[in-house]
């Protein structure tokens, strides 16, 4: 019997109607389903705001546990059943770790990454729970159990392929098993995070390790399309992507897929394809492999971030001064903060971070030595859009279209640039500038 490796987003145990679709598909299916899971939202929630709450004695470990028994609780309402035999267990072996953490108010980076775990293995236990109520039954299998080994970089290790096969391919596998997804096991045994929400990486990993012929995305929360569908009503999926392409469109949070989701299949070019649920079937939308090049179509979409700030060192000189930026790089990257582009210029460096991170990283600034720096500056009133696809670079005219685009419009841009690939341009440009760039830019390179 095949085996079909399926990645399954978390927030749909919220969605009757999916989980419906998907135990529809499942039952009749003629083969073995791998299901790794994502976190639901509202459940890491909990758990991240539980890490700093209890800390610093602002809650008790009691209570976090209360909160999870009634986010369960709301979501097994919709389906008419009390009993949660496999939630119940995976909450047990949480709550001494959360106990932990409330008496000796501190925690390492390795026991953040074992709470924050219980993110996926929770929401992979209430989805066992709704099937059993449902009469169909399933395997649940830890990654530590199966054997799927990750390095020690606490909160963005990576997966060891090679150390994990043997186990892996030599597990009995039943009809359905059920995998927490976003993180593995350190040769130590610690738990180890593959990155935020990272179950798409952990399913790219098994799919590779077992060679199967896709890997299939169920129900993603956020799909493929020339731009995002509250702003232009009328975008349009798309239909097919490079590697490449997808990674670049899901760093820039276009979709809701990890950018590392490619980095296991590569090799042996496994395509994946994005399925949506309906009606007990499912519906491909999107297919993503090493080989869908399109000459004819360089642009597939208009992507667009808010989670940006950019840090701007502005002096005479700076531009010139050696060492500035590496002072500046390896500071943040002690206090692990992401540096998303970095565009200097004779009188300013700007490094393009997370908004979320743009405080932290001020205040960092200022226990530094810079020479040449005479202002440190944070802007964070901004919005980073993007244009996706292959050939950016050899075909002409796109930067004119693209700049021709926000120019008619009077529309300010802060800092322009093109990505370190053939892949993708960006504009920087003020928030409230952002719906009217992305609606101009749209029509002139997919209304004709």
């Amino acid at each position: 019997m095949s085996i079909h490796v399926v990645r399954l987003g978390g927030n749909n145990i919220s969605k009757p109607e999916i989980i419906q679709s998907f135990l529809s598909i499942v039952t009749k299916a003629e083969y073995k389903h791998i299901v790794v899971i994502s976190a639901s939202e509202r459940i890491q929630h909990v758990l991240i705001s539980a890490l700093d709450l209890l800390s610093v004695s602002s809650k008790k470990h009691a209570e976090v546990i209360a909160d999870l028994h009634q986010e369960a609780k709301q979501i097994v309402q919709l389906y008419r059943f009390t009993k949660l035999n496999s939630f119940e267990d995976s909450l047990s072996e949480l709550q001494p770790l959360l106990q932990g953490i409330e008496y000796t108010g501190d925690y390492s980076l390795s026991l953040k990454d074992h709470v924050l775990s219980y993110a996926e293995i929770l929401t992979a236990a209430l989805l066992q729970d709704i099937l059993i109520h449902h009469s169909q039954t399933s395997d649940f299998i830890l990654p530590h159990q199966l054997g799927l080994i990750a390095s020690n970089e606490y909160g963005n290790a990576s997966i060891h392929k090679e150390a994990s096969s043997k186990k892996i391919k030599s597990h009995n596998w039943g009809k359905l098993s059920f995998v927490p997804g976003s993180f593995g096991i350190t040769k130590a045994g610690k738990i180890a995070r593959l990155g935020e929400r990272a179950a798409d990486y952990s399913a790219a990993a098994i799919a590779s390790i077992l060679q199967v012929e896709q890997l299939e995305l169920w129900e993603i929360s956020k799909s493929f399309k020339t731009a995002d569908d509250t702003i232009i009503r009328d975008a349009k999926y798309i239909e097919n992507l490079t590697y490449a392409e997808a990674s670049e469109l899901a760093y820039f949070q276009h979709s809701s897929i990890h950018p590392r989701i490619v980095e296991p299949l590569t090799e042996q070019h496994i395509p994946i394809k994005i399925y949506e649920l309906y009606q007990g079937k499912k519906q491909l939308k999107t297919t993503i492999n090493s080989s869908n090049i399109n000459k004819n179509k360089t642009i597939k979409s208009v992507a667009h971030s808010d989670d940006i700030a950019i840090f701007k060192l502005n002096g005479p000189g700076v531009g010139f001064k050696p060492g500035i930026l590496s002072i500046v790089t390896s500071a943040f990257a002690k206090h692990q903060i992401n540096i998303r582009s970095v565009i200097t210029a004779q009188t300013s460096i700007n490094i393009i971070i997370n908004k979320s991170e743009a405080v932290k990283a001020e205040a960092i600034s200022q226990q530094l030595e810079l020479p040449s720096v005479s202002q440190a500056e944070v802007v964070s009133n901004i919005s980073l859009i993007a244009i996706v696809g292959h050939g950016m670079q050899t075909n002409h005219g796109i930067s004119a279209q693209l700049f021709s685009a926000v120019a008619k419009h009077k529309i300010n841009v802060l800092i322009s640039g093109s990505g370190a690939s053939d892949l993708v341009s960006y504009l920087v440009v003020d928030e409230q500038d952002k719906i009217k760039a992305i609606q101009e830019i749209h029509k002139i390179f997919f209304n004709n």
